[in-house]
C-alpha cells in the first residue's frame, strides 16, 4: 500500500500543474469574450409596419412597368433586405464610382439617397444600346455624358413610381436635389444616424445587380402612426369609399319666395283667394337654403310643368 501512495513533492508538482491548466482555461475563456454591439439587433421588419410594407411593394411593383421603357429586356426584381443601417456604414460600403441620387420626400424631412449599382447601369447602358446585358469592370473611371443622362432618367422612373407608391398612403412630392457619383463626399448626415435601407436584385438577362433605398429613420418617425395603421384604413381607395357614401347623403333644399309680418287678426281673417304682399321685388334672387342653411341665390323659373330655379350665385361656404 505504502508503494501506491504519492510523495508530497509528487502531489506539489500536480497541484502546479493542475493551477497552470486552470489559468489556461480561463484566459481561453477571457479572449472569447467580445463587447456586445447592439447595432447588430437593429434590424426592422416591414411586416410590422404595414404601410413600409406596402408602399415598398407598390414600389417594386411600379419598376418594374416602368423600367420597361428604358431596358428592352423586362428585369426581374426582387426585395433582398430590409434593415437599419448607420449612415457611414451605408457609404462605407458603396464602390466608386457609384450612382447615388439625392431627393427629398416632401413633407418628409431630411434627405433620401438611392443608388445604382455601376455594374447595373453598364447592364443598362449596353441593353439601351442593342448590345449583351454582361457586365464589365468599370472601376476607377468616371461616368461619360451619355451614361449620366441614362442615369438621370433611370433615377426619374424610380422617383416617379416611388412617388405613386407613397401616394397610396400620403400625399407627398419628390424633389430631385442631384447626383453623386462619389460616396466620399455625402455630407448631408452624420456617420452614426439610422437610415432605413431597402435593397433590390434587378436582374437583366441572367446577370444581376443592385439598387439601395435609404431613407432617414428620424423623417419616418413623425409619421409612424400612419404608416402602422392599416393600409386599407389610409389608402385613397377607402377615403374614395367614404366620400361616395357621403354624396348619398340626401339633403333639405328650401327656397325662401320672401317674407312679411302680419298681425295675429290679420292672420285669423284670411281667406281663399287673399293676396299676400312680401319683401322680395320680383327681379331679385331669392335665398336657397340647404339644412337650414343659407347657401346659394337663385333665380325662380319653370321647367316643364314644374317649378324651377336657376343658380345664380354661392353663398355662406365658410359655414
Amino acid at each position: 500500500m505504502a508503494d501506491e501512495l504519492l510523495s508530497q513533492e509528487e502531489i506539489n508538482l500536480l497541484l502546479k500543474t493542475l493551477g497552470k491548466e486552470e489559468e489556461k482555461k480561463g484566459e481561453a475563456e477571457e479572449e472569447k469574450v467580445k463587447p456586445l454591439d447592439l447595432s447588430l439587433f437593429e434590424h426592422i421588419s416591414a411586416g410590422r409596419i404595414p404601410g413600409l410594407e406596402l408602399i415598398l411593394e407598390k414600389w417594386i411593383n411600379g419598376l418594374r412597368r416602368g423600367l420597361a421603357s428604358l431596358v428592352i429586356t423586362v428585369p426581374g426584381i426582387f426585395k433582398e433586405s430590409v434593415g437599419i443601417v448607420r449612415f457611414g456604414e451605408f457609404t462605407a460600403k458603396l464602390p466608386l464610382p457609384c450612382a447615388i441620387g439625392l431627393f427629398n420626400i416632401e413633407p418628409l424631412r431630411g434627405i433620401c439617397l438611392l443608388a445604382i449599382d455601376p455594374k447595373l447601369i453598364y447592364m443598362v447602358v449596353s441593353s439601351v444600346f442593342g448590345g449583351s446585358a454582361k457586365p464589365y469592370r468599370i472601376e476607377g473611371r468616371d461616368f461619360t455624358r451619355i451614361e449620366m443622362r441614362l442615369i438621370q432618367r433611370f433615377l426619374n422612373i424610380c422617383y416617379q413610381e416611388l412617388e405613386i407608391a407613397w401616394s397610396t398612403l400620403m400625399d407627398v412630392k419628390i424633389n430631385p436635389v442631384g447626383i453623386e457619383t462619389n460616396p466620399a463626399l455625402l455630407t448631408m448626415s452624420r456617420a452614426k444616424e439610422k437610415f432605413i435601407l431597402l435593397k433590390l436584385a434587378l436582374v437583366i438577362e441572367g446577370n444581376e445587380g443592385h439598387i439601395q433605398l435609404a431613407i432617414p429613420e428620424a423623417s419616418i418617425s413623425p409619421y409612424r402612426d400612419i404608416l402602422k395603421g392599416s393600409a386599407d384604413m389610409k389608402s385613397r381607395e377607402f377615403r374614395s369609399s367614404i366620400l361616395r357614401n357621403f354624396y348619398k347623403v340626401p339633403l333639405g333644399i328650401e327656397v325662401v319666395l320672401g317674407r312679411t309680418t302680419i298681425s295675429f287678426e290679420q292672420l285669423m281673417e284670411l281667406k281663399e283667394g287673399d293676396t299676400l304682399i312680401l319683401n322680395k321685388p320680383i327681379k331679385e334672387p331669392l335665398e336657397v337654403r340647404v339644412q337650414n342653411k343659407f347657401r346659394v341665390l337663385a333665380f325662380l323659373g319653370q321647367t316643364g310643368s314644374k317649378k324651377a330655379i336657376k343658380i345664380y350665385q354661392f353663398k355662406g361656404k365658410e359655414d
